[in-house]
């Protein structure tokens, strides 16, 4: 069985109203009407969406990187850059300030 995965669309009262209306006249279902959109633009778009040949050498040098373990871990990241927030927050406290209030 295939995976489902949900959309959430945010609309103006005035865009769903008229949507609401038109798919109220022609019997139209609102989520297939969306559903109908969402399949023919994959249709017209997917094949002209593609990785140039230099966007897919990096995307293989990257591959390459990580089978190398030359990566850093999300946590190994995030640590990084608190340490550098912070570093900056001690930097900010020896200084002087900027505006003196008389």
């Amino acid at each position: 069985m295939r995976e489902i995965k949900n959309v959430s669309l945010r609309l103006s009262s005035e865009e769903y109203s008229a949507f609401d209306r038109i798919c109220k006249v022609r019997g139209y279902s609102k989520t297939g009407k969306i559903r109908e959109w969402i399949r023919s633009m994959i249709k017209e778009e997917l094949p002209r969406v593609v990785a140039s040949e230099a966007e897919w050498l990096k995307i293989e040098a990257g591959i390459r990187e990580v089978e190398r373990g030359e990566f850093v871990t999300f946590e190994q990241l995030k640590n990084r850059v608190r340490a550098e927030i912070m570093g900056d927050h001690k930097n900010r406290k020896n200084s002087q300030p900027k505006h003196r209030t008389p």
